[in-house]
């Protein structure tokens, strides 16, 4: 199966040659998204690849594979948003994938099962409140129980019962963090913390609609106060770039995690990922010498 889907991978050529006789942003941000097609093709690849004998995952090895899949479809929406020409969706996009990289990373450098059951404790906190609400209302009603509830209490009961976990094991106040850090210390903790501000911080204007963000998609200052702004904005190239950067980065450290796997095959895709990091670079460069040409004619008129 992965021979199949190498052969299928469409590479996207970096001419610098004719990259160097761009006159529009357009001719770039058609080239990254040819760039993210592929890497994203190389996620789905990695996400695919499953121990041979077994041909499934243990839960723990399900963590890590299940982050590489949501970052596929991440990718794949922003692609989505992309090629709609709305950045206000792929800033929102784009940082839901890069918290899903820094979690990918602190998992990978920190793997635990320790670490593991934390990660899946904090997440089932809520539906361990959610199971208790339900089991309280149907206390204070005689033990009358609605099929709404049963439904409800039912899917609770079997992602416990997948996740390997007694609900009594989860102590929620006790929970703050998984892996004890919040995500700023994980980025930190794998290196990320400078990216961290640009890819979190800023964009968390975009997900929580903070007043910059009006400022900046919403609305606009005229003369005489404030008026909506109802169009969407173009996006660039440069966020497309950095999450296909990391994207390629932690995609690799996943794979070097996997080697036991299929040592050989998992060294060829790592060799082409780290070819196609090189392309992701060369793009990311000239787009940036581009940019500089564009402001020096602009000021020398």
């Amino acid at each position: 199966m992965v021979d199949d889907i190498l052969s299928e991978i469409k590479r996207c050529e970096i001419d610098e040659t004719a990259i160097i006789g761009f006159e529009s942003e357009y001719d770039f941000m058609e080239l990254s998204v040819d760039l993210t097609i592929e890497v994203g093709q190389y996620i789905c690849l990695a996400a695919s690849i499953l121990p041979g004998d077994r041909k499934t995952w243990s839960r723990d090895e399900a963590i890590l594979g299940g982050h590489l899949v949501r970052l596929f479809k991440l990718t794949s929406a922003f692609l989505d948003q992309t090629c709609q020409r709305r950045r206000e969706m792929t800033v929102v996009i784009g940082r839901m994938a890069f918290e899903c990289i820094i979690n990918l990373k602190f998992l990978l450098k920190n793997a635990s099962t320790d670490l593991f059951k934390s990660y899946i404790y904090y997440s089932l906190k809520h539906e361990k409140r959610l199971r208790s609400e339900i089991l309280l209302n149907i206390e204070k009603r005689g033990g009358k129980i609605l099929n709404i509830e049963k439904r409800m209490l039912r899917s609770i009961e079997n992602s416990f019962k997948t996740s390997e976990v007694d609900p009594d094991e989860i102590k929620s106040k006790e929970l703050k963090n998984w892996g004890g850090k919040n995500l700023f210390e994980k980025a930190r903790d794998v290196g990320l913390e400078e990216a961290y501000l640009a890819a979190i911080g800023g964009p968390s204007h975009s997900v929580h609609g903070n007043w910059q963000e009006m400022l900046e998609y919403n609305i606009k200052f005229s003369e005489h106060g404030f008026v909506p702004s109802l169009d969407w904005h173009t996006p660039r190239p440069q966020l497309g770039n950095a999450i296909c950067y990391h994207a390629i980065i932690v995609t690799i450290e996943y794979l070097n995690y996997l080697k036991y796997l299929s040592p050989k095959k998992i060294e060829e895709i790592i060799e082409k990922l780290e070819e196609l990091l090189t392309r992701i670079q060369l793009h990311d460069q000239l787009h940036e010498k581009f940019l500089i040409s564009k402001h020096s004619r602009l000021t020398t008129r």
